[in-house]
């Protein structure tokens, strides 16, 4: 696992935030190797995990959806936010969640990991993201420090954080801005 140092100062932030974390089997057959989501509880196996980080970015999926859903949210996240937006179609938040989700996650995840004082490449290890093959910095995170990044200009429309980078030139909406927040979840 990649920053296996990491993994417990995570559990205990995420359970800080109100994230149920359980270890064992039910970590199996998730949509990332060790980490598994049932009814909104986050289900680890350090044995099996990738990178601890790998736990927090799918913690970000959870965060972004308001909390009154989590006991709806499973394996196959971005489906389970879909069917939620299918049934309240005029929810902006859920809205938001589905289709900006991967890149709040991605941003929520470097904030927490800035706040934690944790080395970045829990998060961006290579291999994560889909990213084997680069020089230097891992692209997802020079994408965030370039301020050119979509999921703090979203995380900042959800309330969670100021507007940052070229966003932050364009709006304000009064907030400290990213990758200070000034609440962890929605809701």
């Amino acid at each position: 696992m990649h920053h296996p140092e990491a993994l417990e100062p995570i559990v205990t932030f995420l359970r800080g935030v109100g994230l149920s974390i359980e270890y064992g089997e039910g970590a199996h057959d998730g949509f990332l190797p060790g980490v598994n989501i049932h009814a909104g509880v986050i289900h680890i196996d350090p044995d099996t995990l990738s990178g601890s980080g790998d736990l927090l970015h799918e913690a970000g999926h959870i965060i972004v959806v308001p909390r009154r859903y989590w006991p709806r949210l499973g394996r196959d996240l971005q489906a389970d936010i879909e069917s939620l937006v299918a049934e309240e179609p005029a929810n902006p938040e859920l809205g938001r969640a589905a289709q900006m989700g991967e890149f709040m996650s991605q941003a929520w995840s470097y904030a927490v990991v800035r706040h934690l004082g944790l080395p970045m490449d829990c998060v961006f290890f290579p291999e994560s993201y889909n990213r084997d093959q680069y020089d230097g910095t891992h692209p997802m995170l020079a994408w965030l420090e370039r301020g050119t990044h979509y999921g703090p200009m979203a995380l900042a429309q959800a309330g969670m954080t100021g507007f940052s980078g070229v966003y932050g030139l364009l709006h304000d909406n009064g907030l400290p801005t990213f990758p200070q927040m000034t609440r962890w979840t929605l809701d």
